[in-house]
Parts: C-alpha cells; sequence; structure tokens
C-alpha cells in the first residue's frame, strides 16, 4: 500500500525538479526582454475598439506615434544612462555635488517626458469627437477604478 504513494510522490517531485527550472529560465528571459509594445498596442487596439475610431483617426493616431517614437526613445534612453552613472556615483561614494547634478540632468529629462506624454494626450484628444471624449472618459474611469481594485488605493 504504502508503495504506490511512494511512487506517485517521487513522481511528482521529478516532474517539478523537471519543470521549474525551465519556468524559471522563462521568466528570466521574459524578464530581461521587457517590452511592452506587444501590450501597448493591444491596449490601443481595444481603446481604438471603445471610442469607435474612424479609419482616417486611426490613420493619423499611428502616423503621430510614429512620429514620436524615436524622441521618445531618445529620452528613454537618456534617462537610462543618467540612472545608471547615479547608480554608478553612489557605489563609487560620489560627493553630494555630483550626485545633485546627475539627479538634476536626470530630473530634466522626466520633466522633458512628461511634457512629451502631454503633447501626445492633447494631440490625441484634438482628434476625437464630442462623443469620442465622453467615452474616453468613461474608459479612463473604468481602468482607473480596475487598477484600484487591482493595485490598492494610491493616488499619486
Amino acid at each position: 500500500m504504502n508503495s504506490w504513494k511512494y511512487l506517485v510522490g517521487c513522481l511528482s517531485l521529478s516532474g517539478a525538479l523537471v519543470a521549474l527550472p525551465g519556468q524559471a529560465d522563462a521568466a528570466a528571459i521574459n524578464y530581461q526582454k521587457h517590452d511592452h509594445s506587444e501590450r501597448f498596442e493591444k491596449f490601443w487596439m481595444t481603446l481604438e475598439e471603445k471610442l469607435a475610431l474612424s479609419k482616417e483617426q486611426r490613420e493619423e493616431l499611428k502616423k503621430h506615434r510614429e512620429a514620436v517614437r524615436g524622441e521618445r526613445k531618445e529620452l528613454k534612453e537618456d534617462s537610462k544612462k543618467l540612472h545608471k552613472q547615479i547608480k554608478e556615483a553612489l557605489e563609487s561614494g560620489a560627493d553630494r555635488s555630483k550626485l545633485d547634478s546627475l539627479g538634476a540632468e536626470w530630473g530634466k529629462i522626466q520633466v522633458q517626458r512628461m511634457e512629451m506624454a502631454h503633447k501626445y494626450q492633447k494631440k490625441f484628444k484634438e482628434m476625437l469627437s464630442e462623443e469620442q471624449k465622453a467615452k474616453l472618459e468613461k474608459f479612463k474611469a473604468e481602468h482607473r477604478d480596475e487598477w484600484k481594485k487591482k493595485y490598492g488605493n494610491d493616488d499619486d
């Protein structure tokens, strides 16, 4: 009676030992990739559907996204470089003035990124009709509620 339990236990354990490293490797690969483009595209497709954008609006929006993609990518790379420099400065024990200057540069880039996002959102809203703007506000409220339920009520 005990031998079959022992056999099932061993098979289960060996299966777990084979499966877990593979899952860990897959998670590491996905984390290193850290690409949000697929999720971003899915979000825009959902939004385009919910707002019932016309073909012309979709094309104009896509052109605008592609036009700002290069600048957005450049700012992101600059931000990453400065973040790395700040981390290295902290590890090497740099003085306060060096950290403050790097922090000020990084802050300027963050403000530029926020300005770009604001301009993009403004341009997007200008493309919409009044009915679509109302649908957008409803979608944002629903999305915000889902976020709060999933991640908590943090109003940052």
